[in-house]
């Protein structure tokens, strides 16, 4: 046989050289892995599965400024028979973000209704249950998987893990790398 040159003359795209290589190695049997606090994990890559510690928001909250209220003691109001509901009692001022306060069902939005001097407000229209709520897990359940394993973690990432409770995580230690100049 004559003398035959191995001549590459088909060269793969970086992105599919990049995933052959990557592809032929457990990195966490490489690299090792190490916790490190959430806040630190930018750009790191996840060791193994996260999953919440707790959910978020971790209770019933406003999502508008308003009163907090039952809803079925609105059921029936229109403007020609307005429901009147006592503050303190019936209805209780919150903000954003506030817990629903005990046996509260809905927030009805603050430009929606009509204060009264004596304590009290008029609502022209029903409100309907779980309206402008924002309930328990509706970001974030408890025990449910935040980011699979080999992921890399963004700023964004970082907030949604300490949304969860996430506090530390598991991440794959970064390579060492040396150079030894040869010649």
């Amino acid at each position: 046989m004559a003398n035959r040159r191995n001549v590459y003359l088909k060269m793969k795209p970086l992105e599919e050289a990049r995933a052959l290589f990557l592809d032929h190695f457990d990195w966490s049997d490489c690299l090792g892995v190490e916790e490190i606090p959430t806040v630190d994990a930018s750009g790191r890559i996840t060791a193994g599965p996260i999953y919440a510690r707790f959910s978020s928001p971790s209770y019933h909250c406003a999502a508008m400024d308003g009163f907090a209220l039952r809803a079925a003691d609105t059921y029936g109001a229109n403007e020609r028979t307005p429901v009147e509901l006592p503050l303190g009692a019936a209805a209780f001022p919150v903000n954003t973000g506030d817990p629903l306060p005990e046996a509260t069902d809905a927030v009805v939005m603050i430009e929606a209704v009509t204060p009264l001097g004596d304590a009290r407000i008029r609502l022209e229209e029903p409100v309907f249950p779980w309206q402008h709520v924002r309930s328990v897990g509706e970001d974030i359940v408890a025990t449910e998987m935040l980011f699979p394993s080999h992921q890399r973690l963004s700023p964004y990432s970082l907030g949604a893990l300490l949304a969860g409770g996430i506090t530390t995580v598991p991440v794959l230690r970064r390579p060492r790398v040396l150079i030894i100049p040869t010649g």
